[in-house]
C-alpha cells in the first residue's frame, strides 16, 4: 500500500535539498533550462520510492539529472502529440471552415453552427487530454525503472498498469494534493506580490514539493502493481 503520509512529509526532511530544487524553478525564463535538474531529481525520488526508501537522495551527478529531466519532458511531449493532432484536425479545421463560410458566403448562421461543432470537438479534446495526463506518469515510471527511453512507450505494459484501481486512486490523490498546494501557493503569492521576489520563492518551493511527493507516490504504486 502506498504510504501517502511519508510521501507528503518527504520534501520537508531536508530543507537544503528541497531548497536546491526550488531554486531551479525560481528564476523566470532561466527555469526553462534549470527546471530539468529538478525534474531529474524527481525521477531519483521515484526510483527510491519504488524501494520504499524515503530519505531524500543527494544532489549529485548533475549532468545525468539534467539529461533525465529533459528525457522526462520529451516523454510527456511525445505522448501529447495525438492531442495536438486532434486539436489541429478538429478544432482548427472546423474554425477555419466556419471563417471561410463567414467571409466568402456571408453566412453568419453557418458560422455559428460551426461553433456548435467546436463545442462537441472540445469534449473529445478534453477526454483525450485527460487520458494523456493520466497515462504520462506511469509511462515515466517505466523509464525510471527500466532506464531506457523506449520503455516509456511500451504502451501495452503502460496501459496494463495504468488501468488498475491502485494507480487510479494514487493519481486522484496526487491531483487533489496538487490542486490544494497550488491554491495555497497562489494565495500566498497574491498576498506577497508587492515584494516581487517572494512569489517566485513560494512558487519555486511549491513546484519542488509537488515534484518530490508526486514522484514518490507514483514510484511506490508502480512497484506495487504486478
Amino acid at each position: 500500500m502506498v504510504n501517502f503520509g511519508e510521501a507528503i512529509k518527504r520534501p520537508f526532511q531536508d530543507f537544503k535539498k528541497l531548497g536546491i530544487g526550488a531554486l531551479m524553478y525560481m528564476i523566470p525564463l532561466v527555469n526553462i533550462i534549470t527546471g530539468f535538474f529538478s525534474s531529474g531529481y524527481g525521477l531519483e525520488c521515484a526510483k527510491t520510492g519504488m524501494k520504499k526508501k524515503y530519505e531524500l537522495p543527494k544532489w549529485a551527478d548533475w549532468g545525468n539529472l539534467w539529461v533525465k529531466g529533459f528525457l522526462c519532458f520529451l516523454i510527456g511531449a511525445i505522448y501529447c502529440i495525438p492531442l495536438a493532432i486532434i486539436f489541429v484536425i478538429t478544432l482548427g479545421a472546423t474554425l477555419f471552415g466556419s471563417l471561410l463560410m463567414l467571409f466568402f458566403e456571408a453566412n453568419p448562421q453557418a458560422f455559428m453552427s460551426g461553433f456548435g461543432t467546436i463545442s462537441s470537438s472540445l469534449i473529445w479534446f478534453f477526454l483525450v487530454g485527460l487520458l494523456t495526463i493520466y497515462i504520462i506518469p506511469m509511462a515515466i515510471m517505466f523509464f525510471v525503472d527500466k532506464g531506457k527511453f523506449s520503455d516509456a512507450f511500451k504502451l501495452g505494459m503502460v496501459l496494463k498498469k495504468a488501468f488498475t484501481s491502485e494507480y487510479l486512486a494514487a493519481w486522484i490523490i496526487v491531483m487533489i494534493y496538487s490542486f490544494v498546494v497550488g491554491v495555497v501557493a497562489s494565495l500566498l503569492s497574491a498576498i506577497t506580490t508587492i515584494t516581487v521576489i517572494l512569489p517566485l520563492i513560494i512558487m519555486g518551493f511549491a513546484n519542488m514539493i509537488l515534484v518530490i511527493t508526486s514522484m514518490t507516490v507514483f514510484g511506490e504504486v508502480y512497484s506495487e502493481i504486478k
